[in-house]
């Protein structure tokens, strides 16, 4: 499948990171929170960071103000019906998880790819109740997502090979080096950091 557009749930420090490279990628980028005072604030700080990156030399300025006229801000989730991957950046709370993607699911189109960035939660976990569950993805960035180039594209026992291939097209397509992992404890990097953080 081609992706176009993709939303994204969620402000905090992922979820606006994550908007930007999107948007830096060339896609059309549409950016939700649950509380309008989060996603306004997220608009402000994205062109201020977009700004920043062109005064640092990281893009150049046609493509920072590209990458700000891509960028869309809902203040409804059924305002990113038509995107063709939404990833979700919200605490990693199972049920908030999976109470999310049940709506995505319903919001979205039946052949737009549903990712999580959990980084401790099993994607399988997140997928259950979720409607077409082959479609449900791992696509962990890691902090900052602006600088930190490792995405862990992670396979659910459901993730369908269209699925997991057209999340792995779009994190090179950000610019990003993805990597698939199994859907264990830490997936791949985390995984192999704890022995040295012991």
């Amino acid at each position: 499948m081609t992706v176009s557009r993709i939303g994204v749930v969620g402000t905090g420090t992922m979820g606006t990171g994550i908007a930007q490279v999107a948007a830096l990628g060339g896609f059309e980028t549409v950016l939700h929170d649950a509380d309008p005072e989060m996603t306004e604030g997220a608009a402000l700080k994205l062109g201020d960071d977009l700004a920043k990156g062109t005064a640092r030399g990281r893009w150049s300025r046609p493509e920072g103000e590209s990458a700000l006229e891509r960028l869309n801000f809902a203040l409804e989730l059924e305002q990113l019906a038509d995107c063709d991957l939404a990833i979700e950046a919200v605490p990693e709370n199972l049920e908030l998880k999976r109470s999310l993607f049940a709506r995505l699911g319903e919001a979205l189109g039946p052949e737009a790819v549903l990712a999580t960035n959990t980084s401790s939660l099993r994607v399988t976990e997140i997928a259950a109740g979720v409607p077409q569950p082959e479609r449900l993805v791992g696509l962990h960035f890691f902090n900052p997502p602006a600088l930190m180039k490792l995405v862990e594209v992670v396979a659910a026992e459901r993730s369908s090979e269209q699925s997991l291939v057209a999340a792995t097209e779009v994190a090179e397509r950000m610019g990003r080096t993805p990597i698939r992992a199994k859907d264990s404890p830490g997936f791949v990097a985390n995984r192999l950091a704890r022995p040295f953080t012991l």
